[in-house]
């Protein structure tokens, strides 16, 4: 009878093993979506392809810990991109289903959500897009407005295309030409991100030598309209593209505490004080234990902390 209840017992946590990651969808990462296949002890193969290049890892649930697993090699030669993760822990937290990786200093160095969605092109022009949007102007008399699918250059629509290469954006961007009117940002674009916005440099497509070359002319430096955060989307975009890895750790620094910021957090470092004092959506409150930041800013927070602990030589 005990030998009975045993194998009931192990075979329910089999069923609950199954069951805690999802295998019907896909695991996007910010550049690739891995598809799930369930092995045999509750463990889990993920499988991308990237370039022509198979990646490939295996969950392995950790005794004892529910919804905690090791990353192992797949059965296959192929690339494993997390081999230098300790801890992965599924979450599923307000409408989020996520998987997070950990390294041996607990730092959050990548997360994978849970999508339908199996073109990772797709996904990836989506998050840049969600990143670019917003109120821009020159100082003078250039007023940009970046929707989803179009540039509005003071007033007028200008549709726009954001350049690829294997599936996996790039920084440039094609905006094409406004009928009856001139349009000053007609043509190809590099876009750098700043701190207070963007910067348009324009380019040229090499066609010899197959690269985007930036032309002598002087970029268009774009600011971004103070009444709303610089880093507005930190508070309902997964940071998991990389895309703010491009910034320096002081430009991190401020996306992270932008981040509590736009909930009222109240900073004792004299320097945030100052530039949070000049942002007109700023209100601190009088007691941070009011501050509650959504579970995506929570791992917002953790990833660019993570990033801001690289070292020189890592960068």
């Amino acid at each position: 009878m005990r030998k009975i209840l045993m194998t009931l017992l192990t075979l329910c946590a089999v069923v609950v093993a199954k069951a805690q990651i999802e295998t019907s969808g896909h695991w996007y990462n910010g550049w690739l979506t891995y598809s799930a296949s369930q092995q045999g002890g509750g463990k889990v193969l993920m499988n991308a392809m990237a370039e022509g290049e198979e990646h490939e890892f295996m969950l392995v649930p950790v005794a004892g810990k529910p919804n905690v697993y090791r990353v192992a090699d797949g059965p296959n030669d192929y690339v494993n991109e997390y081999s230098d993760i300790t801890t992965v822990r599924h979450q599923k937290k307000e409408g989020w289903n996520v998987l997070c990786f950990y390294n041996a200093k607990n730092e959050l160095k990548a997360v994978l959500e849970y999508t339908d969605e199996w073109n990772s092109e797709k996904l990836n022009l989506a998050k840049w897009r969600s990143q670019l949007m917003g109120d821009y102007s020159d100082g003078d008399e250039l007023q940009v407005r970046i929707y989803r699918d179009n540039f509005d250059i003071n007033g007028e629509l200008a549709a726009y295309t954001l350049q690829t290469f294997n599936g996996l954006i790039t920084p440039y961007v094609h905006v094409n030409e406004i009928a009856g009117s001139t349009n000053r940002l007609e043509g190809s674009w590099e876009i750098v991100l700043t701190l207070e916005g963007l910067t348009l440099y324009s380019v040229a497509y090499d066609n010899e030598n197959g690269m985007w070359v930036r032309k002598d002319a002087a970029p268009i430096v774009l600011k971004k309209n103070k009444r709303t955060s610089r880093f507005f989307y930190a508070s309902n975009t997964l940071l998991n593209d990389k895309q703010f890895r491009l910034f320096s750790k002081t430009v991190l620094r401020i996306m992270r505490n932008s981040i509590l910021a736009r909930n009222g957090y109240s900073f004792k470092s004299a320097d945030l004080q100052e530039y949070f004092a000049n942002e007109p959506w700023y209100t601190p409150v009088s007691n941070n234990k009011e501050v509650k930041t959504s579970f995506v800013e929570q791992l917002n927070i953790e990833l660019i902390k993570a990033e801001e602990s690289r070292s020189f030589e890592e960068y």
